[in-house]
């Protein structure tokens, strides 16, 4: 049998090298491929399907464990509602970008030293910080960079309510104006086959 596989090795070879120019120019398929669909783009940032059935799925659980028996009615337009608080995020931060609103690295820092969930007996832990973040697949620059869009998003909705000066309306319905009339000067493109 080594006698013949010797002697047939050139052939081998050949198809050897020929299974493997085969993958190089085609490829071994699409199964890893990750899905490029958006929901949403505002502004030229994408908001990517699976970002929105990840919050989609946080609020339906989240109406499934309060709500209980009520859930299923709750859940009525919430695919609009769950767009609607990604493109307003979106909107938040492109109005941070055009007025230099951003979280420093010093707000970031302290949001996380805070934290009740990262301390012991009050003081912040670093290695409880470190564990809780592998726990949920993230490492630190992750964690930060969500952190500090959390912040910058907070400081933009601040700001939007202290311009509101006094007036009878409610921060939340100045808020919702607000946003409204910025989302008039933003471009816009929703892709509602990704969301159906």
């Amino acid at each position: 049998m080594i006698k013949t596989l010797r002697k047939n090795a050139k052939y081998f070879y050949f198809l050897f090298f020929l299974v493997i120019i085969t993958f190089v120019f085609w490829g071994v398929g699409t199964v890893d491929k990750p899905k490029a669909d958006y929901v949403a783009e505002v502004d030229g940032q994408k908001i990517y399907a699976d970002r929105f059935w990840r919050h989609y799925e946080e609020i339906r659980k989240f109406y499934r464990e309060v709500f209980k028996d009520k859930a299923e009615e709750m859940e009525k337009g919430l695919k609009e509602k769950v767009l609607e608080d990604l493109i307003n995020e979106e909107v938040l931060l492109w109005f941070a970008k055009k007025y230099n609103i951003e979280a420093t690295d010093k707000e970031v820092q302290e949001a996380i030293i805070n934290d009740p969930r990262f301390m012991r007996n009050g003081v912040f832990q670093k290695d409880i910080y470190f564990q809780i973040l592998k726990l949920n697949r993230l490492n630190p620059a992750q964690y930060e960079a969500s952190l500090k869009r959390e912040i910058t998003i907070g400081k933009s909705l601040q700001i939007i309510a202290s311009s509101k000066g006094v007036s009878d309306i409610s921060d939340d319905i100045y808020i919702k104006a607000f946003l409204k009339s910025i989302r008039d000067q933003v471009n816009i493109k929703i892709n509602k086959e990704a969301i159906s």
